[in-house]
């Protein structure tokens, strides 16, 4: 596939980021889409997409116009416009996706958002905020770090048992009984690494 090796930068229609962390990401990517309504504040952030997808239900219709030869109508509502845009973009042979635009606005947008990428363990997609990132971790997984960065962990599956070193507080193969439990933990190391006895966790990682 010949994007394997690229990343593609998707642009969700939530907050657009002000840190200078996202907005490098987005400069420096290989490939832009943005989802439906999300075009118009690209384009005027003076970005430009190589694809736009959605119901368009959103867009304007001078962008739509604009950029007519670089839609993808997908009308099916079992998925939102950022999984349509991730789906398209695994189609397309991309394994390093980024996401900006998640967060913000509205919060059930953004917990449905941050939570969809825990269905594609076996790709790196990441989600860029203003604060931080968040990822999926599988298997056993070593993640950089840096000492005193700020870390949560999440595990929709309680059965899952998560065994971590290089935290504060190290999680020594228990598992998490609700969402909370993992949350405000702290890096004391270059590196923090994950064991996990099946499924996927989600960690935010604070810049």
């Amino acid at each position: 596939m010949k994007n394997l090796k690229k990343t593609v930068t998707i642009i969700a229609n939530g907050q657009f980021p002000f840190h200078d962390i996202p907005l490098t990401i987005l400069s420096n990517t290989d490939f832009i889409i943005s989802c439906d309504g999300a075009t118009d504040l690209l384009l005027k952030k003076g970005y430009k997409p190589n694809l736009i997808i959605g119901d368009l239900d959103s867009i304007s219709e001078k962008s739509k116009e604009l950029y007519k030869e670089k839609i993808i109508l997908i009308s099916d509502q079992s998925e939102n416009d950022l999984r349509k845009a991730i789906n398209h973009s695994i189609e397309l042979g991309f394994k390093k996706i980024n996401i900006i635009g998640a967060t913000g606005l509205r919060e059930d947008h953004t917990i449905g958002n941050i939570f969809s990428i825990i269905k594609y363990p076996e790709y790196d997609i990441k989600i860029y905020t203003d604060s931080g990132l968040f990822r999926v971790i599988k298997d056993n997984q070593s993640v950089k770090s840096f000492q005193g960065q700020q870390i949560s962990i999440f595990s929709p599956d309680n059965t899952i048992k998560i065994a971590t070193s290089g935290l504060k507080y190290n999680i020594n193969k228990n598992t998490l009984s609700t969402l909370f439990y993992g949350t405000l933990n702290e890096s004391i190391k270059q590196k923090i690494s994950f064991k996990l006895s099946h499924g996927n966790i989600l960690i935010f990682q604070k810049f």
